[in-house]
């Protein structure tokens, strides 16, 4: 397996484990004294934005390094 594939599994793998403990934390929230928990969710949903994100950039670059070669 060459690195930058390597990278895109690191980085889908990432997202599922994040999308993971969301739903755990999810489970947690309470009435009250949570907000933590709250803000730890918001934390990890804006990272999976951004794990998005780079697949999306390694993805364009693959497409665009694919159509330099020809």
């Amino acid at each position: 397996m060459n690195a930058e594939r390597a990278n895109r599994i690191s980085r889908i793998d990432k997202i599922f484990y994040l999308a993971d403990e969301i739903q755990i934390l999810k489970g947690r929230i309470q009435e009250h004294s949570t907000g933590t928990i709250i803000t730890a969710i918001g934390v990890m949903e804006h990272r999976i934005d951004e794990l998005k994100a780079e697949l999306r950039d390694m993805e364009k670059q693959m497409v665009f390094n694919t159509l330099s070669e020809k």
